[in-house]
């Protein structure tokens, strides 16, 4: 379904080598692959995008987890794999950056052989609900700017939200049991670029939750993060593609 130039054990032995240094344990074993990043790594539902699965972050695992690694995408510096450690533990998943996960190290993992999750199964409307920022030279890689704003929602007001709640790196957004998990701090009024919404409401107190981006933090400290529709007081506008950032009412 996507054109991928994969690595597999059979031609391992020549080239990790070449795609990085291999660390080692106390023990004087290979050590594993893990996180490398500053506090949190990211972690997506597919290593490229195409029209049904795409490179969307579902959820974030702390500096130190290790990735039993199954697939590396060389064309695109991606790693995939199962999640072996953490409240994420057993979850197949790709990196969001290659460079925060180190050393390569191919597993022998049989599980998440494939890891990939369709838009469908993670996000409402069958894979739709998607907000698209398309600023930069029309690539559309980024959310659309919630800002905060106690006025949200009179007077035609939309892509906003009017009260701060808890943002958390995790949500499960691909289970029925989808819950909020690992909270990281208050929305602070800051601008949020929302992704997508969950497929599944939150499962204690079937709040929807968003996949919002925190503009105000940066890389490696969970800047994808999930909040709550109904805790943030979140009044989108229509789903779809935005050229332009959508002015204020």
């Amino acid at each position: 379904m996507r054109a991928r130039v994969l690595v597999f054990a059979v031609l391992l032995a020549a080239t990790w080598a070449a795609v990085g240094s291999v660390g080692t344990g106390a023990d004087g074993a290979p050590a594993p692959t893990s996180c490398r990043a500053n506090q949190w790594c990211t972690i997506t539902a597919a290593g490229i995008s195409s029209s049904v699965a795409a490179q969307f972050a579902i959820g974030n695992v702390t500096r130190g987890t290790v990735l039993a690694v199954t697939q590396y995408d060389t064309r695109h510096r991606q790693i995939g794999g199962r999640i072996v450690d953490g409240d994420m533990a057993g979850t197949c998943a790709w990196s969001q950056y290659q460079r925060d996960w180190a050393p390569l190290m191919l597993s022998s993992e049989t599980h998440c052989s494939d890891p990939l999750y369709l838009n469908s199964q993670f996000i409402a409307q069958d894979g739709k609900a998607i907000w698209s920022g398309c600023y930069v030279k029309n690539r559309c890689w980024g959310g659309v700017p919630l800002r905060y704003d106690r006025r949200c929602g009179k007077a035609g007001r939309i892509f906003c939200y009017s009260q701060n709640c808890e943002e958390y790196a995790n949500f499960y957004p691909w289970t029925p049991d989808a819950h909020p998990s690992d909270p990281l701090r208050s929305t602070r009024r800051h601008v949020l670029a929302v992704r997508y919404l969950a497929r599944y409401g939150d499962v204690w107190t079937n709040s929807p939750f968003y996949l919002v981006m925190d503009t105000q933090v940066g890389h490696g400290q969970a800047d994808w993060v999930f909040v709550s529709g109904r805790g943030c007081r979140i009044l989108t506008g229509p789903i779809g593609s935005y050229h332009e950032v959508p002015p204020r009412q």
